[in-house]
């Protein structure tokens, strides 16, 4: 009788040192990390590798910014110890709000909590001195639109955190600012880096570098307006799509990308295997809101390895190993100049229609045949 006595008084103190653990494991009071300054201390993080970025000073599109977290659990006797915040238990009985007075448009997603792991911090992050490679640590998160505005736009934005209870604790913070991208200004040659384009005091021909070594533009911008030029390389649901295909993403962002002046693209692809174990040169194709058609304009140099286009305005072009399936667009009155009248995917290989239409006119000829027989 003693021993089963003895037993559940030890699960019963088992039981209560496992409820004080978890509940040393939520937070009583959460409040965001600050500098000597009082100010929040934002990241953003690049493969993992923290990035201190200063709360004063403006905020680039399109990109995810992280605010540090800190916490207490106050226990029964009235003590107060700091708590890690790595996991989203913790912040169980904690909300966060915000009030975006100006910009609300280029918020993309309003600040949420988020634990996120630091592989590696770089100089700033490491003067920071808040955060710890290889450990979990809490923030809020929130990101800025892609909207590819050619001017940087003022924003206001209060961030609150609320307990269990409703109320505000005191580590509301507000960040104001602009919104903006980067700006390039155009040389003779030059690697665009900021996609806002500059073209003052240029008056012939200049060659543009799109990424490392991916594209490049040569065109005469005498008189040229700022234009927005970003090139993009990734487009998870295409390549999710054709998983059979080893596919190249190529496209230019925004609505302002069109040249007073025809120009040549050049695109670099590798040559690629065909059926027969000879290097052809892979396909190519543009993406219209979703919609890929044959790229019907690209001449494929073999010795350049890459696609030549004769273009003003900088389109999406998809670079595929494989043929893939394309929604041809309906046009009642189009003119084939070809003398077979064969529509063919210029310079990349791709089948034409000309097999098919003989194997329909045989099968025309065959059902008069044996309707005259009837």
């Amino acid at each position: 009788m003693k021993k089963v006595l003895a037993l559940v008084l030890a699960v019963v103190l088992a039981f209560g040192m496992t409820t004080v653990a978890f509940a040393a494991n939520k937070a009583d009071e959460v409040k965001f990390v600050k500098d000597s300054g009082g100010n929040p201390i934002l990241y953003t993080f690049d493969d993992g590798k923290a990035e201190f970025v200063n709360s004063n000073s403006d905020l680039d599109a399109d990109k995810e910014y992280f605010i540090q977290l800190e916490g207490s659990y106050t226990n029964d006797k009235k003590v107060e110890t700091p708590i890690i915040i790595d996991k989203s238990s913790v912040l169980n009985d904690v909300k966060v709000r915000c009030s975006v007075d100006e910009g609300n448009g280029y918020i993309a997603a309003k600040p949420a909590f988020v634990i996120k792991k630091v592989d590696s911090l770089n100089e700033g992050a490491e003067k920071a001195g808040k955060l710890v490679a290889g450990k979990k640590f809490g923030f809020v998160a929130f990101k800025t639109a892609d909207k590819f505005q050619m001017e940087d736009k003022d924003f206001e934005m209060t961030i609150t955190l609320y307990d269990k209870d409703g109320n505000a604790n005191e580590s509301a913070i507000t960040l104001d600012g602009t919104i903006g991208y980067g700006t390039s200004e155009a040389k003779t040659f030059f690697r665009v880096g900021g996609p806002v384009v500059s073209f003052d005091d240029i008056d012939g021909e200049i060659e543009m570098e799109f990424g490392d070594d991916k594209a490049y533009f040569t065109v005469n911008a005498d008189g040229q307006k700022d234009l927005f030029l970003r090139l993009d390389d990734s487009d998870d649901a295409l390549e999710d799509k054709y998983p059979e295909a080893s596919i190249e993403i190529r496209y230019f962002a925004g609505n302002n990308k069109t040249f007073r002046r025809s120009g040549e693209l050049k695109i670099n692809a590798d040559m690629v295997e065909g059926k027969d174990g000879k290097m052809v040169a892979p396909f190519i194709y543009e993406n219209n809101k979703g919609k890929l058609s044959v790229c019907k304009d690209a001449k494929y140099d073999s010795d350049k390895e890459a696609f030549i286009i004769k273009t003003n305005k900088l389109g999406n072009y998809v670079i595929s190993d494989k043929e893939l399936k394309v929604e041809e667009a309906k046009d009642d009155d189009k003119k084939t100049d070809d003398k077979d009248g064969a529509e063919k995917n210029p310079d990349t290989g791709a089948n034409d229609f000309v097999g098919l239409a003989v194997a329909l006119a045989v099968v025309s000829v065959a059902g008069i045949a044996v309707a005259k027989r009837k």
